[in-house]
């Protein structure tokens, strides 16, 4: 699996938020679910608590993704209309639903110098992509990142967990501390990563999904980094010509 590579570190990284740009397409659809809400006579707070809450009744159905956000916007429609002593016709739901055909197919826009990055980590680090969400969506999104080609191992996965974790490494035949999780949530690439005995690095973005916030139970296991590019000094190693 290593091509004769002297490999040091095994890397588990994170991809939406992480590798590219996510979260800011559903805000910005969220902006305009919000706005049609308001003026159909919603207060804005209201609406994105309600589209919050409809979001993660689906995620059971639907699991993470952009279908089950569309499908959100339909919920958080209906519900708000009925707060409003209305009913909310078919055209009306399927109008709040076409409000998130955007992420159904984002623009794939990667992060600052990943994929140079990328390459400088590859001579002596195990690349590993471990996402969660649609195998079909998520795969797509890696087809289309053009940067499959320098992980050796992609998991895709319903939840990030700690058990989740300790499978990876233990299909890989690598010891968790040897393995660096690394990633922008908190919940599920840092918490879980520290339980289950990874090394954590954390990469902040500034629109991560307010779902996936979350306190850091062990800050000083936890190295912060601005940048993917920093990864490299972080391990002292040159970067990418």
């Amino acid at each position: 699996m290593d091509d004769g590579r002297c490999i040091e570190r095994t890397l588990f990284i994170d991809a939406d938020d992480t590798l590219w740009e996510n979260n800011i397409f559903y805000l910005r659809c969220t902006e305009c679910f919000l706005d049609m809400m308001e003026a159909l006579g919603c207060a804005r707070e209201r609406s994105q608590a309600v589209l919050d809450a409809c979001e993660h009744e689906t995620i059971p159905v639907a699991g993470f993704g952009p279908q089950g956000y569309v499908m959100a916007l339909g919920m958080a429609c209906e519900r708000l209309m009925q707060e409003l002593g209305r009913v909310a016709g078919t055209d009306l739901v399927a109008q709040a639903r076409a409000l998130g055909e955007p992420v159904l197919s984002p623009p794939m826009i990667l992060l600052p110098d990943v994929q140079p990055a990328l390459c400088a980590l590859r001579p002596t680090s195990r690349l590993v992509v471990v996402t969660k969400g649609s195998e079909a969506v998520q795969g797509e999104k890696i087809k289309r990142s053009g940067l499959g080609a320098l992980f050796d191992a992609q998991y895709i996965v319903p939840e990030k967990d700690t058990t989740t974790y300790r499978r990876i490494a233990a299909e890989l035949r690598v010891s968790p501390r040897d393995i660096w999780m690394v990633g922008n949530s908190p919940k599920s690439d840092i918490n879980p990563a520290v339980e289950a005995g990874l090394g954590a690095i954390l990469i902040p973005h500034d629109h991560t999904w307010t779902a996936e916030v979350q306190e850091i139970a062990h800050p000083e296991l936890v190295v912060t980094l601005a940048r993917f590019a920093d990864l490299l000094p972080y391990f002292a190693i040159d970067g990418c010509s």
